[in-house]
């Protein structure tokens, strides 16, 4: 049986096994399965495995590396280090089915394909299905692009055909900067006391969420040891913020902070309004505050100016009074 059950860091794994007498010489091969997979499933994977390296041992064929393949690999070597991993492995596997024999050397009219199956509002039965929308479509796609080319880096590919890839072009840049009127009112609104107070900080500090509800309030200011940008950072605390600071203590989940923030935004009258915005928000005061760009990027934890970059259309004004200085005597 080339299945067998492991534990590892206290959980259930498989493990695929391959050692056999091949034209005289001894093939091994061990594979860590990645978690979450059932039993009919590692076991459907180590058959294909075993044949596929009984093939390519014998000279007999060349196996087909397939998106599903490269996947598994992906899983395996690196799932460990995605803070992810749990939401990537659930919409992986969901897809499964679509993806898991496809040759990951021909992805032209396979990403075609699925694209249109993922905005169809039936299935392959004809059963009626929620269409998603193209960014999350683009989300599916990019997983799988990463694992491709992964399987790529390591030499499981010969090609790279990743760049074959029809992915819906999606445009995430949002214009909505709360201003302070608008965060007091949804404030007012929340009855929750820790989501209300997270409110005010964002508004006043440009954190995110996430990091809102695990910084450490230190005499320096909100401590970060771990951002989106992998580095961690200081953000001072502003002064009418500071009592909150102390006092408060975020122990909620992200599902209550949700409920919470939707039902303040619409009863204040901005059903629309994300808690994201709060930090577009942040940015808008800083610059309208005559901040340059590069500060109001290190405030906001940005590792590359690109993404600071978004707010630039904020600055037109001050602009044209420096256009305007040009050729005046001092």
């Amino acid at each position: 049986m080339p299945i067998e059950t492991i534990t590892k860091a206290g959980r259930r794994r498989y493990r695929w096994t391959f050692e056999r007498i091949i034209e005289g010489c001894r093939v091994r091969k061990a594979k860590l399965l990645p978690p979450g997979i059932s039993a009919k499933q590692a076991d459907e994977l180590g058959r294909k495995w075993d044949s596929e390296t009984y093939a390519l041992h014998t000279g007999v064929a060349k196996p087909v590396v397939t998106i599903g393949d490269c996947v598994m690999i992906h899983l395996s070597d690196r799932s460990a280090g995605w803070k992810d991993a749990t939401k990537r492995v659930q919409i992986l596997q969901k897809w499964a089915p679509e993806y898991a024999e496809q040759d990951a050397s021909e992805l032209h009219e396979w990403s075609k394909s699925i694209v249109g199956y993922m905005r169809a509002r039936v299935d392959r039965r004809g059963a009626p299905k929620r269409p998603l929308s193209d960014a999350a479509i683009r989300n599916v796609l990019a997983y799988l692009r990463a694992a491709i080319k992964y399987a790529h880096k390591i030499g499981r590919l010969d090609a790279d055909q990743t760049a074959r890839m029809v992915i819906p072009a999606v445009n995430n840049e949002r214009h909505h900067y709360p201003e302070r009127r608008e965060m007091l009112e949804i404030a007012r609104a929340c009855v929750h006391r820790e989501v209300r107070a997270a409110i005010r900080v964002a508004f006043y500090s440009g954190m995110r969420r996430g990091e809102i509800l695990r910084a450490k309030v230190t005499r320096h200011g909100y401590s970060l040891d771990d951002t989106k940008n992998g580095r961690p950072r200081i953000i001072p605390i502003h002064p009418r913020v500071a009592v909150l600071a102390r006092r408060t203590k975020f122990t909620l989940t992200v599902k209550q902070f949700e409920e919470a923030w939707k039902k303040a935004r619409a009863a204040a009258g901005y059903p629309n309004t994300k808690f994201h915005d709060l930090r577009h928000g942040a940015a808008s005061e800083m610059i309208n505050a005559g901040i340059d760009l590069f500060t109001v990027g290190g405030v906001l934890g940005h590792k590359s100016v690109v993404s600071t970059k978004r707010y630039s259309h904020l600055v037109t004004d001050r602009l044209a009074a420096a256009v305007g200085r040009i050729g005046q005597k001092r």
